[in-house]
């Protein structure tokens, strides 16, 4: 995608205004929250699932993405990932174009598309590469590294907000979580993610282990969903029917934003998904 200018927010319809006009109107019985390192991670290792609960009557979807998945790109590749994460969302549902903005959730910045029906908080943290040290573009920044003490802070991809100690990641994520369950009836909502144990979920993206981690050092009142990411595409395909083709919506709804669905990486991932529960 070399050459695309970078934008300072993806372009939704309508256009997003500066500044959050503030909590939508909402009565819902759920809530159930997706937490992704990337943009693209809950569609495609737990799309089927991501799918059902957008169609739950009463029932709030927050979808979560902690780093803006940049790659170390400046070409506005980052932006149009982001953008794929909400075409997602409203793919599966009634048209209904989101609201959004900034918020200000535990000290930081956050930029917030929602609607009724769901909402996406974006944090937009460096991406860490593969070997999680990051790279040149944002300062060889890193959640990895920022967990392991070798940086003091981090600052997102948009200079919008600085996490200083890895300390400030957990909280800002539970920040997120108490704001979204005002109003909500769950006693203990389904938190999905990346599994944080390296032997049921090896070989895994550091910034996928990160983002766990960071759920997994926030407290009890939460029923846990931990899918399997990379390793599922070494495992027997176990999707099919319905459960395929509402994952297959959902990441060609991504795809479309971002210049074509990945049919390499759907191969892989697209008719499998892995997780291990705990309620």
């Amino acid at each position: 995608m070399s050459g695309i200018a970078a934008i300072p927010e993806p372009d939704l319809d309508p256009d997003p205004p500066a500044t959050h006009q503030g909590p939508i109107l909402r009565s819902v019985a759920e809530v159930v929250f997706f937490v992704s390192a990337h943009p693209d991670d809950a569609m495609l290792f737990r799309g089927d699932n991501l799918y059902g609960d957008l169609h739950i009557p009463g029932c709030r979807v927050v979808h979560i993405v902690v780093t803006a998945g940049d790659g170390g790109r400046t070409d506005g590749w980052w932006q149009l990932r982001e953008r794929g994460a909400v075409d997602a969302l409203r793919a599966t549902t009634a048209p209904n174009p989101p609201q959004g903005g900034r918020v200000d959730v535990n000290g930081k910045s956050v930029y917030l598309y929602e609607t009724s029906g769901w909402a996406c908080y974006c944090l937009r943290l460096p991406d860490g590469g593969l070997d999680g040290s990051g790279f040149p573009a944002t300062g060889n920044c890193s959640l990895s590294r920022l967990q392991a003490g070798q940086i003091a802070s981090l600052t997102t991809v948009d200079n919008s907000a600085t996490y200083s100690g890895w300390q400030s990641v957990p909280a800002t994520l539970q920040a997120i979580f108490a704001r979204e369950r005002l109003g909500a009836t769950t006693t203990r909502p389904w938190v999905n993610a990346s599994d944080y144990d390296r032997t049921a979920n090896p070989n895994d993206h550091p910034d996928h282990y990160a983002t766990a981690d960071a759920l997994r050092s926030i407290g009890t009142g939460y029923s846990r969903a931990w899918w399997v990411s990379y390793d599922a595409r070494d495992r027997p395909a176990n999707l099919s029917g319905f459960y395929y083709d509402a994952k297959r919506l959902l990441f060609a709804a991504y795809g479309e934003a971002t210049g074509g669905v990945n049919e390499t990486e759907w191969g892989w991932w697209g008719a499998r998904r892995y997780e291990r529960l705990e309620p």
